[in-house]
């Protein structure tokens, strides 16, 4: 399975539709957001029961809103959780982390956003990923990342963002 992740929407609508579109061209199985989603309107066509979300609230969420329009989807972080049989660590922030990741073995995929920065690497059998910024607001590319949990290969990818009026 192909799980979709992307954080730091930071409201910008046109590109968590973009995200979207990309992760069902790419056969995503599961999307994860790591949090700064900001008002719940941005999610609009994330309730697909074929594609769950997951996700964890950032420093920027309306965290009620969110729960309200993901049906509880949202988590407070650090949380672990398992999909496809691999344990995931999810947490906004990088610094949520510490204490947790220890290169012990116990993570396969460690997730994080808050830093705006694209991210790949290897801690012990875990790969830890940071997707960027979903809303281009620092970097001005528009990213999330696909990892298939089959092989635990990322990708890093820039989402393309709909033609305006869509």
């Amino acid at each position: 399975m192909k799980v979709g992740i992307l954080s730091d929407s930071h409201d910008h609508r046109p590109a968590a539709e973009g995200a979207l579109l990309l992760f069902r061209a790419e056969g995503v199985g599961r999307i994860i957001h790591l949090g700064d989603v900001c008002s719940p309107a941005v999610l609009q066509g994330y309730d697909d029961p074929a594609i769950p979300l997951l996700g964890v609230f950032g420093n920027n969420d309306d965290r009620d809103g969110l729960q309200e329009a993901t049906g509880g989807a949202f988590r407070q972080g650090p949380c672990i959780e398992t999909v496809e049989g691999r344990t995931i660590l999810l947490a906004h922030s990088y610094d949520q982390l510490q204490g947790e990741l220890n290169g012990q073995g116990r993570f396969d995929l460690v997730l994080f956003g808050h830093t705006h920065r694209p991210l790949t690497m290897h801690v012990g059998k875990a790969l830890v990923l940071n997707p960027g910024e979903s809303c281009g607001l620092l970097k001005g590319k528009y990213t999330c990342a696909i990892v298939d949990l089959a092989t635990m290969e990322p990708r890093i990818v820039e989402i393309p963002l709909p033609p305006e009026g869509e």
